[in-house]
């Protein structure tokens, strides 16, 4: 979940003098070499630096997208009161709810474009989270359903859950669409080791099952190999943790492990483990963790 930047570079442009014009350049001095310079390059001005624009991380502005609309993502706090209120006439933009980020809550304006979404969004279809370290939430979302008389109990919702209230007007009135989750997609990237290749992951959580005797679980996973050298995943890379309990490794893998991931390769895992008695755990992949429920 690393944010990287790169330094922006900086290229002088000098036109080509032959050996005598240089000599001179340094006899006379900065002034001459100005005007030699100009001279030779046909009076064309010498731009002292050329700044190249910083390259922009791919993910640096969070965004999302509900069905087919994509909005650029802002935080907005709500009032003293605990009311909710965004501008009423901004579109491509879903105002975040200062404090949601484990169960986030949208407020979008009551614009046109966004009051249409009322009979565009349909029942199964998808909002993506996109966060600005690139990691992304994919949820299902269910038809438009009238906002409640209450506003503040939308930020009543599971952690697992996504709302989004679209304002009809500037006083708080609208519709509601909410989704659970089905995927995420995270980034697990290795620190450097001097003299070893660095593991470079993308890893999706699928899918919680409980046998029928309710005695195990099993959790499936995706992992991407987005690098250029392959790496292995082993029993020790993978553990769930219960609430409030210890970790625990898995008792079996199909396909068992170590398995060995190919650059450019995605092979989909599924671990199975002792079912916990909390209604919560965590599974951690190397170093991504997910939080599991409702198992």
């Amino acid at each position: 979940m690393n944010k990287s930047h790169a330094s922006p570079r900086i290229v002088k442009s000098l036109c080509t003098l032959n050996a005598i014009g240089a000599l001179r350049l340094v006899v006379i001095g900065l002034c001459v070499f100005v005007l030699v310079t100009l001279s030779a390059c046909g009076g064309t001005p010498l731009p002292k630096f050329l700044t190249r624009p910083t390259p922009t991380p791919r993910c640096v502005e969070p965004t999302l997208t509900l069905s087919t609309t994509k909005f650029v993502i802002k935080t907005v706090a709500r009032a003293a009161d605990g009311s909710i209120s965004v501008p009423p006439d901004t579109s491509g933009i879903a105002y975040q709810i200062e404090g949601t980020q484990w169960n986030p809550v949208f407020v979008l304006s009551p614009t046109p474009n966004n009051l249409a979404l009322k009979s565009t969004v349909k029942d199964g279809d998808q909002a993506t989270l996109i966060l600005a370290n690139c990691n992304t939430t994919v949820f299902s979302v269910s038809a438009p359903q009238p906002a409640p008389p209450n506003n503040s109990t939308l930020l009543n919702q599971p952690a697992s859950g996504i709302v989004i209230f679209v304002q009809t007007s500037p006083a708080a009135e609208g519709f509601v669409v909410t989704g659970d989750l089905i995927e995420e997609i995270l980034k697990a990237i290795d620190t450097p080791q001097p003299g070893s290749s660095n593991r470079q992951a993308e890893i999706s959580l699928l899918e919680t099952v409980t046998s029928a005797d309710k005695a195990t679980i099993r959790v499936g996973v995706s992992i991407l190999n987005s690098g250029t050298a392959p790496f292995s995943l082993a029993a020790s890379d993978v553990s769930l943790t219960p609430e409030n309990a210890a970790p625990i490794a898995p008792t079996s893998a199909e396909p068992s492990l170590p398995h060995n991931i190919r650059p450019g390769a995605t092979e989909t895992i599924y671990f199975t483990f002792p079912r916990p008695s909390s209604s919560t755990a965590v599974i951690k992949v190397f170093d991504i963790e997910f939080d599991l429920e409702n198992f």
